[in-house]
C-alpha cells in the first residue's frame, strides 16, 4: 500500500512539474528608439546620441511568469557635423535577458514585464578630419534592467512594449536607453 501512496505521489509530482514547465518558444522583432548617454568635450556632444535601430529576439517561455530571451540589435549609423568634421557612429549588441510576466485579468490578454539581463555592446565612430578618415571602436559588457507590457491578440501572437536601461562600459557612453515596441510570434 505504501509503494502504491508514493507512486501516486511521484505522479502527482510530475504532472504538476510538468504542467509548470509549459515550454513556449517564441521570435520576435522591434523598432528601438536608443538614446546614448555620452561624454561631452568642452560642452559638445560629438556623436549622434539618438538612433533608430531594430533587434531580432528568440526565447522561451518556461512557465506564465518566467522565460528567458536572446536578443541581437543593430543601430542606424548616426550622421553629426561640427566644426567641419562629419562624426559617423553606430553600434550593436547581442545578450540574454530573464523575463518576467505578470498576467493581468482573467482572461491573460495583458502582461506586465520585468527584465533583467546582461548583453555585449560593441560601438563604431567613425570621422573624417581635414580629409583624413579616424575610425575608433570600443567594446563592452553591461547589464540591462527593462519594464514594459504584452499584449497576447491570439495564443501565437502578441505586441510588446518595453523600455530598457543598460548600463555598459565602453569609452564615451554612460549608458543606453531603449525604448522598443515589435511583435511575438509563439509556436
Amino acid at each position: 500500500m505504501k509503494k502504491y501512496l508514493l507512486l501516486a505521489g511521484v505522479a502527482s509530482i510530475m504532472s504538476f512539474n510538468a504542467n509548470a514547465m509549459e515550454m513556449k518558444p517564441y521570435v520576435g522583432l522591434d523598432y528601438v528608439y536608443s538614446m546614448m548617454d555620452t561624454d561631452e568635450v568642452d560642452g559638445i556632444t560629438a556623436v549622434e546620441e539618438d538612433l533608430n535601430a531594430y533587434a531580432i529576439s528568440a526565447g522561451v517561455k518556461m512557465h506564465k511568469n518566467f522565460g528567458v530571451e536572446a536578443f541581437f540589435q543593430q543601430t542606424e549609423e548616426g550622421k553629426k557635423h561640427h566644426a567641419g568634421m562629419e562624426v559617423k557612429d553606430k553600434y550593436h549588441a547581442y545578450g540574454v535577458d530573464m523575463i518576467g510576466y505578470m498576467p493581468l485579468g482573467c482572461d491573460e490578454k495583458i502582461e506586465l514585464l520585468g527584465s533583467l539581463g546582461l548583453g555585449y555592446y560593441d560601438a563604431e565612430v567613425k570621422a573624417d578630419v581635414l580629409g583624413h578618415r579616424v575610425k575608433e571602436t570600443d567594446d563592452g559588457w553591461g547589464w540591462r534592467l527593462g519594464a514594459g507590457a504584452q499584449y497576447n491578440f491570439t495564443e501565437n501572437m502578441a505586441g510588446r512594449v518595453m523600455v530598457r536601461y543598460a548600463d555598459v562600459d565602453i569609452d564615451g557612453i554612460d549608458n543606453i536607453v531603449d525604448l522598443t515596441a515589435g511583435i511575438r510570434y509563439s509556436f
